[in-house]
């Protein structure tokens, strides 16, 4: 009797035991907060902030004044959020310091000639351009501006192919710089770079005070004590790593389309291998004494022409063979290697001569 009341007593105290324990065991499952939600959310903000660092970090290296975005693929939206906002940040900055800046310095250039009234000097001069113009249609073919943009090129300011370009600019005395940069800053087409050379200049700290007020890392200024002459900003053309080199003599300021145009024709299949430019000669017939006569001798029709020439009503409409051009060249960096295949009989005679 003793035993079976000791066993129901013991029965009856596990019985209870376990009841306590489950009642216990289901509150503290109540109460305990769940342990796989917040580690969840932990995870993925850990994940967010890891992802926006890898993609803050492109987009300020995107946003470098020192990155050409032409050149970057648009394979993310990030490229082109930067190239968009990197127009309002950056650009801004420069035209601001520009237009505050006292460094510049301006002079007004009177390209206006003297009319000629000679009758017989008109009528000859337009008779050998039309004769000059007339074979050039019939052989080769001679595009006016519409006709040039319509051909197919391997260049386009729109992509996937957008060309590079190093502008060089070339200044002694004049003061045209800031003209001529605020022109190319202007394009329709961006250049790559510009070089601004100063040799043996008296104008050299003027230029570079100029050059450092524009604040762009894309322009450069290399001087000289030594005057290279002619000669030495094809020179410096060598050293390019743009698809083109564009030169310009200090009294040249380009239209805003000029980039685009003149890299749309030099990427046509017909003037891939030509230098371009907007002013040119055509040398004149050599004489019995082997030498050539004066561009302004008087009335002879085989002095050769100067285009465009307001002088005698000449003006060019569409694009002309020219035997050299002058104040200007445009052309493709392997080209520029073919200057210097011969070597000149002199630098002190114009540069004009030595490129023909």
């Amino acid at each position: 009797m003793f035993f079976r009341q000791e066993s129901c007593k013991m029965r009856n105290n596990e019985y209870l035991e376990s009841t306590i324990n489950e009642v216990v065991t289901s509150k503290s499952n109540k109460t305990r907060p769940q342990k796989t939600a917040p580690s969840r959310l932990v995870a993925c903000l850990t994940f967010l902030q890891f992802a926006f660092a890898i993609y803050a970090t492109f987009l300020l290296y995107y946003m470098s004044p020192s990155v050409d975005l032409r050149t970057k693929p648009d394979f993310t939206w990030a490229t082109k959020l930067a190239r968009s906002w990197k127009k309002f940040v950056i650009q801004p900055q420069v035209v601001s310091h520009i237009r505050e800046s006292d460094a510049c310095e301006y002079e007004t250039i009177d390209f206006s000639q003297k009319k000629s009234n000679d009758v017989l000097m008109i009528k000859l001069k337009r008779e050998l351009y039309n004769e000059v113009l007339d074979f050039q249609k019939r052989t080769s073919g001679s595009e006016n501006l519409a006709e040039l943009m319509r051909m197919k090129s391997k260049w386009s300011v729109n992509g996937p192919n957008i060309p590079k370009i190093t502008v060089i600019l070339n200044h002694f005395k004049r003061k045209t710089l800031c003209a001529q940069l605020n022109s190319l800053l202007n394009q329709t087409l961006p250049f790559h770079q510009i070089w601004v050379l100063s040799f043996g200049s008296p104008n050299e700290i003027s230029f570079k005070r100029i050059v450092d007020s524009y604040n762009d890392s894309r322009i450069s200024f290399i001087s000289s004590s030594y005057d290279f002459k002619y000669y030495g900003r094809f020179q410096m053309a060598l050293q390019t790593e743009s698809d083109f080199v564009y030169i310009l003599d200090d009294d040249m300021i380009p239209g805003a389309k000029l980039l685009q145009i003149l890299s749309h024709v030099a990427g046509t299949e017909k003037y891939k291998n030509s230098v371009l430019g907007s002013i040119g000669r055509i040398l004149p017939f050599r004489q019995k004494d082997f030498k050539f006569p004066s561009y302004r001798k008087f009335r002879s029709k085989e002095a050769g022409l100067y285009l465009p020439d307001p002088a005698y009503d000449i003006t060019v409409d569409r694009i002309v063979q020219v035997d050299f051009l002058s104040s200007s060249w445009f052309l493709s960096s392997d080209l520029t290697k073919t200057l210097f295949v011969e070597t000149p009989f002199t630098f002190i005679t114009g540069e004009d001569l030595h490129l023909r």
